[in-house]
């Protein structure tokens, strides 16, 4: 299962190569609090600037994430549902008349 990330700048979902390089591009890293765009990149640098707190915490904490979501063992699968049938329940209320 790989893991979504969340851009800071723009709110979209993205999902970087698995090795955080993206091949083509000698020197670009993928981050895990910004999408590819360098308008994106400059504002997960201010928000982080900001912050106050250090670049850092904000990785260790990407990583952290990152690490549950693979340890999680995938998406919980909901409880099964009985089918619809194609009768409606049975009472006063549930058949037609001419009033309505």
């Amino acid at each position: 299962m790989r893991t979504w990330y969340l851009c800071l700048g723009c709110a979209a979902h993205y999902l970087p190569p698995e090795s955080m390089t993206y091949p083509g591009r000698p020197g670009l890293a993928a981050s895990p609090v910004h999408c590819g765009l360098v308008q994106c990149r400059t504002a997960a640098q201010r928000i982080i600037a900001r912050s106050g707190l250090p670049a850092a915490l904000f990785e260790a904490m990407a990583l952290r994430a990152a690490r549950a979501a693979d340890t999680a063992g995938g998406p919980a699968r909901p409880g099964q549902r009985r089918a619809r049938g194609r009768r409606s329940a049975s009472g006063p209320g549930s058949a037609r008349t001419k009033l309505g």
